[in-house]
Parts: structure tokens; C-alpha cells; sequence
């Protein structure tokens, strides 16, 4: 009633900062042929309230291929990082590139786990990609095990999450987000919010493609 005559209305929020220090979480695997651009895995570690099927996914799938790299020789270095900062504009993926002048955009490609990965209320994906070879690479792999694209976002288009800092910075990336219904919502907690039947799938398909970008 008051929105169709409307109505005006005056809102006063009370807000505090409160000082508190964030990290990043990194690890290098060291290839076999250094001079080569390295491969970076990214998937942000912090988010909105309890955040389980928002960040659950991607960091289950950034520590599956981790563990799928393991005990192999990659021609080229494998950089890992789950950064922190997320709600705050991407910032931990930002000081990350900032303390490694030249790695945006020298390193073979940037694979990015975004949010709601494997979600299990209303789930659905969107798949962003610097160029052909990088979304040929990720579609390819994901129609073959049956994992649907419901979304392609147009080439050129600014990707959304972490993608978007390296975009931004001329870097080379391939970006997999998903849909959520419990999406920055405090319900967003317990096994019932994800799918680890589904997060499996794509932890695999990654890891084949991670293995392929490192050389391995």
C-alpha cells in the first residue's frame, strides 16, 4: 500500500567499523620448465553470513584439484590461492597480483571458482571466459560429463567475482559461477545447502583441465 502511493520514507542505519586482519591462503607447486608463464587456481575464502554452499563448492573444488596435482611434474609453476576479502570488492585477490608485478597477465590462464558452486536450492551455472580457447576448454569438458551451462556471459563483458580483477588486468582466465537460492542469505548453512554429489562432478572436470593448462 504505502509503495503504491508512493509514500516516502526515511531510513537511519547505526554503523561501526571494527579494525580485523583477513589473509590469503597460497601455495606454489614448482614445474619442471620455470621459464614458463605459471598457472594461477583462485577461489575466493570469505563471503556473506555462514556462506556454506556459497564458498563451500569452489574452495572443495580449488582443494580437490590441489590433490589431483599432487605427485605430479607440471611443466609449468602452479600457483594456489583462496583469498580473502571477497565482500570487500575482491580485495584479497587484488593484493595478491599486487605483490606479484607481471603475474596477471604473463600466467598461462587463471582458473576461478566463483560462488555457489554445486548448490543444491535452485542451482544453476554460468561460465565466464576471457576468449574461445579458454570457455572451449571448460565448456567442452563440462557438456561431456553432463554438467549444464545455463549462462555464457558475452566476450568482453567485465566476469563477475575474482574473474573480474584479472579481466580488468589483462590476464587470461576461465570462471565458473553458480546460481543459489540461498545466496548472501543467513540459511545459507548445513549439508542440506549443497549438492557434494554435483561438486564432485566439477571437482573432477577442473582438475582434468588444470592438469592439461600446468603441462602435466
Amino acid at each position: 500500500g504505502l509503495a503504491e502511493r508512493r509514500s516516502e520514507a526515511t531510513v537511519i542505519a547505526h554503523v561501526k567499523r571494527t579494525p580485523a586482519e583477513a589473509f590469503n591462503v597460497t601455495a606454489r607447486m614448482q614445474g619442471t620448465e620455470r621459464a614458463l608463464p605459471p598457472l594461477v587456481v583462485m577461489t575466493p575464502r570469505s563471503g556473506w553470513w555462514s556462506c556454506a554452499s556459497e564458498r563451500g563448492g569452489g574452495i572443495a573444488c580449488w582443494l580437490e584439484v590441489m590433490r589431483a596435482m599432487r605427485g605430479l611434474k607440471p611443466a609449468r609453476d602452479v600457483l594456489f590461492v583462496a583469498s580473502s576479502g571477497h565482500e570487500l570488492g575482491q580485495l584479497g585477490i587484488e593484493i595478491f597480483a599486487e605483490r606479484r608485478p607481471g603475474l596477471m597477465k604473463h600466467s598461462r590462464a587463471w582458473i576461478h571458482f566463483g560462488a555457489n558452486i554445486g548448490a543444491a536450492q535452485d542451482p544453476g551455472n554460468t561460465v565466464q571466459a576471457s576468449d574461445d580457447e579458454m570457455e572451449g576448454m571448460m565448456s567442452q569438458p563440462m557438456t561431456v560429463a553432463g554438467l549444464a551451462i545455463n549462462r555464457r556471459v558475452p566476450r568482453g563483458t567485465i566476469p563477475g567475482g575474482e574473474a573480474g580483477v584479472v579481466h580488468q588486468g589483462g590476464g587470461r582466465y576461465l570462471s565458473l559461477i553458480g546460481r543459489n537460492a540461498l545466496f548472501h542469505n543467513p540459511s545459507d548453512r548445513g549439508p542440506e545447502a549443497v549438492d557434494p554429489a554435483m561438486i564432485a562432478r566439477f571437482a573432477a572436470v577442473f582438475a582434468g583441465i588444470a592438469k592439461t593448462l600446468a603441462g602435466a
